[in-house]
């Protein structure tokens, strides 16, 4: 589920992948306007307007989008409000004062009008491109989930965006002698104005994000026999947008059949194959798509970003520093090597990393985030606070952000602050079970027993495969004496986790605890199993035996565990 960027008026819970709030109409965070401009958090909302923080994807730079409320307008506001924006933009073409805020483009995506402004001192070119533009991932960034929980990136957020272009011919047909000698002296072969104009409402309608009416259109063209790259290209674009990847394939097979050595093509058909889990082929076509042009950025970034979802991190470090040396200016890869950088535990590259990709995105909230987390990582809890609390002034309604700010105040003992962060950045999304854990770690901490149980509970209902959450609510009831209870919850933790170790060895201090001392043994025969070196669970295990009366094997447990305990020590 996906909560709305508003969550103080409408706080409603949308469905994965959906674009716009079902409730009040504005767009969810990580939804891309137009294919390109992604959305990262509300800043302002009054009656019938808001304001939200994103990113242009095209550009690479920071924009603030001001939209109309869809059910919030009429017509005539929707009319106007496009014609201002219009008017702003020309106005802001002869504005080239340093730090002006320019609006440089405005548009309808669905039923949402809006327009995009940005400060940035770049020479912004170009108010549409010509063809649609899509791309190769949604959203996408690296977790992980052990406690203390922190991040390189966080739990909800989808893959790295890599910029995916549809094709406009710039190759002659094979086996077409008469067009190849056409095309080297810049003669166009013409095409009845029907087709083109079908053509022209399908780039138009997918710029807009209005895909079925663009598919219509595409189908249109090729009904009237516009039988071209650009239209198959397009038409597969737009299916892969409406998440039919399997109609899509075909669609680009056949524009490749058309036009086989165009790389764009062929990192197209990867982002098909990617959404249809076929990563062996999607690899293929990267190889394909570089075979042709060994310097295309964009396959060595889409190539390294599948790369680290088959776990292999290495590999995909190796495509990252290919792609940056091409192009040193994409901040999201630098992100992406960071983000690996830091899964491998390599804190001191990833935070070379982060700072370069912050260099080129100083306005990126999630940028400094994923620092702050490093530098926590790297026992710097007091720097990771600052960071976490400049991200949090940034986009105050991420709750991510607020979580790991909570993190490091853990981390400094800072439990009573910790404790109100975590229940702001819950009070921002309901849904974070990591949050709800940790909040549940703090609370144990401060001896609130109860409420850390309540808060533990809390993790498993959005995420009953947290086997810390189990292990650590188990341990608690074990310490208040609910050993019954505790059992179950040792159970599951060793059910998700059959070589859990201290979940065994505490298992078995609750069985001890109930009087079943042969169950008991077994669990600490399990413990010593898996992890011989622990002197603790032999020693439970000599005390077991002796109960039982099997005083030599009690004798022989005790001394082992006597001896690993002196070898600690050395």
């Amino acid at each position: 589920m996906i909560l709305c960027l508003d969550t103080v008026d409408c706080r409603y819970q949308n469905r994965e992948k959906s674009r716009f709030c079902a409730s009040c109409g504005i767009p969810v965070r990580g939804a891309l306007l137009q294919g390109r401009y992604e959305v990262q958090s509300l800043l302002t909302k009054n009656r019938s307007t808001v304001t939200l923080q994103g990113n242009d994807l095209h550009q690479g730079i920071p924009v603030t989008i001001r939209a109309l409320l869809p059910n919030e307008i009429s017509d005539k506001e929707r009319e106007d409000f496009l014609q201002d924006a219009e008017l702003a933009m020309m106005l802001s073409k002869q504005v080239y004062e340093p730090g002006s805020v320019r609006v440089i483009d405005y548009g309808e995506d669905g039923s949402l009008a809006f327009l995009v402004k940005t400060d940035r001192d770049e020479e912004i070119t170009g108010k549409h491109l010509s063809r649609p533009r899509m791309t190769v991932r949604v959203e996408h960034e690296f977790y992980d989930y052990a406690l203390p929980t922190t991040h390189a990136a966080h739990d909800n957020d989808g893959d790295v965006l890599t910029e995916l272009r549809p094709v406009i011919s710039s190759r002659a047909n094979d086996g077409d002698a008469a067009n190849a000698a056409a095309e080297y002296q810049n003669i166009a072969t013409p095409i009845p104005a029907q087709r083109n104009e079908w053509l022209a409402d399908g780039d138009r309608a997918y710029e807009q994000g209005n895909y079925e009416e663009a598919l219509a259109a595409y189908e249109e063209a090729i009904a009237e026999g516009n039988d071209t790259v650009e239209v198959w290209s397009g038409k597969g674009a737009t299916l892969l947008q409406l998440g039919h990847a399997e109609e899509a394939l075909p669609a680009y097979d056949y524009a490749l059949s058309l036009q086989p050595d165009d790389p764009d093509l062929w990192n197209s058909r990867a982002s098909v194959m990617h959404e249809l889990r076929r990563y062996d082929e999607e690899m293929h076509c990267y190889d394909r798509a570089l075979a042709i042009d060994p310097k295309y950025v964009f396959a060595w970034s889409g190539r390294g970003m599948t790369l680290v979802e088959q776990n292999h991190p290495d590999e995909a470090l190796l495509a990252f520093d290919r792609a940056l040396v091409l192009d040193a200016t994409q901040g999201i890869v630098w992100q992406a090597m960071s983000d690996t950088l830091y899964s491998l535990q390599r804190y001191d590259e990833a935070l070379i990393a982060i700072d370069r990709a912050l260099e080129l995105e100083p306005g990126n909230a999630m940028m400094w985030d994923v620092k702050g987390n490093i530098l926590r990582r790297l026992k710097k809890p007091a720097e990771a606070l600052a960071l976490h609390e400049y991200a949090t002034q940034l986009t105050p309604e991420n709750a991510i952000a607020w979580f790991d700010k909570a993190n490091d105040l853990r981390d400094m003992q800072r439990f009573g602050e910790a404790l109100a962060h975590y229940d702001r950045a819950l009070a921002l999304d309901p849904t974070m079970a990591g949050t709800w854990y940790n909040r549940g770690n703090v609370l144990a901490a401060l001896h609130m027993y109860e409420d850390a149980l309540e808060s533990y509970d809390s993790a498993l209902r959005y995420d009953d495969g947290l086997v810390s959450a189990w292990y650590n609510k188990g341990s608690l009831l074990h310490e208040l004496g609910r050993d019954q209870e505790a059992l179950l919850a040792f159970d599951q933790a060793i059910t998700l986790d059959p070589h859990y170790i201290a979940a065994w060895n505490n298992r078995g201090l609750a069985l001890f605890k109930l009087g079943f001392l042969e169950e008991s043994l077994v669990a600490f025969d399990q413990a010593t199993s898996f992890a011989p070196e622990e002197p603790d669970a032999w020693h439970n295990k000599a005390i077991v035996l002796e109960k039982l009366g099997r005083t030599e094997e009690a004798i022989a447990c005790q001394d082992w565990a006597r001896s690993l305990e002196e070898l600690a020590v050395r």
